[in-house]
């Protein structure tokens, strides 16, 4: 199977989030290189800042500072690690304080051609889902850039992502 790309119809990016039987969100990104290599680019902090942003501290102490790259004005946000399991390509943390909080997921399971990340954000606020829905679908788009070498710059948020994948996460999370 070939590497996603964004898909577009039109113009427009379509969602491919789904909402799993306890209300999560879910969604998923195929890629042609192995779930090992793919692992690297959600916990060396030089990869993961090539789509998403660089990490500082210490993993050991459980907790790191992510600078976002891809946000205006780079903000810093604390990153609480629950879980980081290489032999079973599993990553869990939590970012925030209190109900402002999200717990993330990550899963790469091995496929024939390659790997396919698992990502989960349980607990999402049907209210927040139209915003934190596509915002998602740009991160891992721009992973996806990042592994297949290209810049994860151009993959630009406004409006193809927000408010363009809107409606669909609204509707997702409020049937």
């Amino acid at each position: 199977m070939p590497p996603r790309s964004p898909r577009r119809t039109a113009m427009s990016i379509q969602g491919t989030g789904t909402r799993d039987h306890s209300n999560a969100l879910e969604l998923r990104r195929s890629f042609r290189i192995s779930a090992t290599k793919l692992w690297r680019y959600l916990v060396d902090s030089d990869y993961l800042d090539q789509w998403f942003g660089a990490w500082q501290g210490d993993p050991e102490s459980r907790r790191v500072q992510v600078t976002l790259s891809a946000e205006e004005g780079s903000p810093t946000e604390s990153v609480e690690i629950l879980d980081c399991d290489q032999r079973a390509l599993l990553l869990e943390v939590r970012t925030g304080q209190g109900s402002e909080s999200w717990q993330l997921e990550l899963h790469i399971e091995t496929r024939d051609e390659g790997s396919e990340l698992v990502f989960r954000m349980p607990g999402l606020d049907p209210q927040m889902a139209s915003s934190v829905g596509p915002g998602w679908e740009f991160y891992l788009d721009r992973l996806v850039a990042a592994v297949n070498g290209k810049d994860a710059g151009l993959v630009v948020f406004e409006p193809d992502y927000y408010p363009g994948l809107s409606e669909y996460y609204k509707a997702l999370f409020n049937s």
